[in-house]
């Protein structure tokens, strides 16, 4: 598991996502993903990331929650 990171602080988390292919007899693996945000939440299970937030008094947020057993790597920048 990465270790544990600060409420709003913008990383680059190296993650490995799933891939699927229905009715094929290729091999297939997970592929390895890159996504930038700020952290909203980070837990045992889970990094949860802010990866839009808006000005102002809206509570919109884009978000992507990936599990910790997925991730790669997690960069301060």
């Amino acid at each position: 598991m990465p270790r544990r990171v600060r409420k709003n602080t913008r990383v680059l988390v190296c993650w490995y996502d799933i891939v699927a292919d229905l009715h094929t007899e290729t091999d297939i693996e997970p592929i390895l993903a890159h996504s930038v945000g700020w952290v909203d939440s980070h837990t045992k299970k889970y990094l949860r990331l802010f990866t839009t937030k808006y000005i102002g008094d809206i509570k919109t947020a884009d978000k992507i929650v990936i599990p910790c057993g997925c991730i790669e790597s997690v960069k301060e920048i």
